[in-house]
């Protein structure tokens, strides 16, 4: 009888000769805020990659003729896994304890499972629920936040490895060569970087291969899509048109940030049926009234904690922003609470996101939304009378 061991040899020798004729490689992208880079992954990789093990299953069959029709399906330690930054990184054995670094990162955590191990987070973090009490009992540890992250607090934590995120700068050129040069193990998630719900899968999926999770990340993936898929296929069967959508991050006295064409929620926006008025931009663009003005928004969504509805509409009266299609028809809206860490976070809340955008955006199709944390500025406009002399 042939070992395992033996018959995962061959199956790779033979998918070598295979993949050898056609190039080579097995090839990923790794996506972030205006670029697209190519990973090369030699076959040697194919169960650090992000396919699923029915994926490895699958392929191996096809490209050895059946001449081998079990395989090794369950990952063991060591093992190397790459991450959104492109480094093979090597996990010796599974990791028991975790930091996270960012609220989706520890929402993409809990969701699969891994709570338990998580023995530090960022300042920001509070989904679910249980993060919230678990620090006010000290079973976890508050690291300070996303861009402002406490290093010896991190490293008294003894974590086995520290998730970070592509996209914040200096979470690349400053605190994961501190980390390591402490001798931790830092791995890069998509994160702020995720440019649709794809991307945001492979964030569960690299997470969950680290972890030997893999069932319960495509479990997971499996009830988000359908959500998504539920929206996209009601749109499809209504002849409707696309309202221009402006989202502000904060109120126009933040600066007029907004979300550019290659972020995850600009295709929020897009998927919920709107066209994203700054989707010509990468990135998070800071735009100015004169190009809002010239799009014209039918509706515009700003997001933010602690903000006076009054003292909002006050403001927003005095700006641009009130000769706006959106402002004469009563369609802007304030996200605060849950409702703005749905939309700002790229985590598996992302399909409650996208049904709660397309209720505003399309309320004749989804029905009205009803949430505490969406306000409506009620915009009462003068009548103007006309008498007939």
């Amino acid at each position: 009888m042939v070992s395992k061991t033996t018959t995962l040899s061959i199956i790779m020798l033979l998918i070598g000769v295979v993949i050898g004729v056609v190039g080579g490689y097995f090839t990923g992208a790794s996506l972030g805020k205006g670029s697209v880079q190519t990973l090369t992954m030699p076959i040697t990789s194919i169960y650090t990659s992000y396919l699923t093990t029915t994926q490895i299953q699958t392929e191996t069959r096809i490209m050895t003729s059946q001449i081998v029709t079990t395989v090794l399906t369950t990952p063991q330690y060591p093992k190397t896994i790459v991450d959104a930054l492109g480094r093979e990184i090597r996990i010796d054995k599974e990791p028991m304890r975790i930091v996270s670094t960012m609220p989706s990162i520890t929402e993409e955590l809990f969701a699969l499972g891994l709570g338990f191990k998580v023995v530090g987070v960022d300042s920001y973090s509070n989904y679910p629920p249980e993060v919230i009490n678990l620090r006010k009992e000290g079973k976890i540890a508050d690291v300070g936040g996303p861009w402002t992250l406490d290093l010896e607090k991190i490293i008294s934590l003894r974590p086995d490895i520290v998730f970070l995120c592509r996209g914040v700068s200096v979470h690349e050129s400053l605190y994961a060569p501190k980390l390591e040069e402490r001798g931790l193990k830092t791995v890069f998630l998509l994160c702020d970087s995720a440019k649709d719900q794809y991307d945001i899968y492979r964030d569960l999926r690299l997470i969950a291969s680290i972890f030997n999770r893999d069932d319960v990340a495509e479990s997971l993936i499996k009830t988000i899509d359908k959500k998504i898929n539920d929206v996209i296929e009601k749109l499809k069967t209504q002849n409707v048109s696309k309202p221009n959508v402006l989202i502000l991050l904060g109120p126009p006295s933040w600066g007029l940030w907004s979300a550019g064409g290659n972020t995850f929620i600009s295709w929020l926006i897009t998927t919920a049926g709107g066209v994203n008025i700054a989707s010509q931009y990468s990135g998070w663009p800071q735009l100015d009234y004169e190009y809002i003005l010239s799009k014209n928004p039918e509706i515009i969504i700003i997001t933010a904690h602690g903000i006076n509805m009054s003292q909002l509409k006050k403001e927003l009266e005095q700006t641009p922003l009130s000769k706006t299609k959106a402002w004469t028809d009563g369609k802007i809206y304030l996200l605060s609470g849950d409702a703005n860490d749905m939309v700002l976070r790229p985590g598996p809340r992302i399909a409650d996101a996208l049904d709660m955008l397309s209720k505003i955006i399309h309320p004749e199709i989804f029905g009205e939304l009803s949430r505490s944390d969406v306000q409506k500025i009620l915009v009462i406009m003068p009548i103007i009378l006309v008498v007939k002399r």
